[in-house]
């Protein structure tokens, strides 16, 4: 939360226009180079019934599709043309944390040609989903195999965040945000800050923590 309001804080300060424009920040060194795919294949944890799974995303433009199914823990891929976005895998008993770190963790727009695109499944033995995206455009589509029940949670900084889920599910999406707009696309019943749809399947969770921007919620 504290990188959240330090991420609004440097927005509100460079920012003269609209809350949902996105400022551009210093490049600090950053430079496209031959498209890579990072294959992602984590083993199903021993010793715990459940793992927590936290995506950490460059900034810029970037966007991840969501869905379950994988045989072991995490399984899918990583494309990129930005060397210094090479995933980093970080895993313990009952955790795995996939982050992609900018030079010297510096906060910097991403160059106007930059890929970044995540597919990833997860296996049944995963409860608790953390996506975080800093500043920039992203677009988080979360498939109906994800494993029932699911919470996730999006951490968002400053930008535009476009999170689509299927019309058959039951979401419930809370948003906690700053100077932001929120806008829905389909079947969509609001009540105060947390918005639902009314789908056949299991209920997801959905947690976002938006900064400056908007957040637009697509029921397909």
């Amino acid at each position: 939360m504290k990188r959240i309001l330090f991420i609004v804080g440097i927005m509100l300060a460079l920012t003269t226009s609209a809350c949902n424009s996105l400022v551009k920040l210093p490049v600090s060194g950053l430079k496209t180079g031959p498209t890579e795919t990072f294959v992602i294949n984590e083993p199903r944890s021993t010793g715990a019934t459940s793992t927590d799974v936290t995506l950490a995303l460059a900034p810029g433009t970037a966007t991840l599709g969501l869905a379950g199914g994988a045989s072991g823990l995490t399984e899918g891929a990583i494309t990129s043309n930005v060397p210094d976005w090479k995933p980093i895998l970080t895993t313990s008993a009952a955790a795995l944390r996939i982050t992609q770190r900018s030079p010297d963790d510096a906060i910097v727009s991403a160059p106007n040609d930059a890929i970044n695109q995540w597919d990833l499944k997860l296996g049944d033995q995963v409860r608790s989903v953390q996506v975080e995206c800093p500043a920039g455009n992203f677009t988080l589509a979360f498939a109906d195999t994800l494993p029932p029940d699911s919470r996730i949670s999006v951490q968002m900084g400053a930008g535009n965040l476009r999170l689509a889920v299927p019309a058959s599910m039951n979401a419930r999406v809370t948003v906690h945000r700053g100077p932001s707009s929120v806008v829905t696309e389909g079947a969509w019943t609001a009540g105060g800050a947390t918005y639902t749809t009314s789908g056949t399947g299991p209920t997801w969770t959905i947690t976002v923590e938006m900064g400056v921007g908007t957040v637009t919620l697509a029921s397909l």
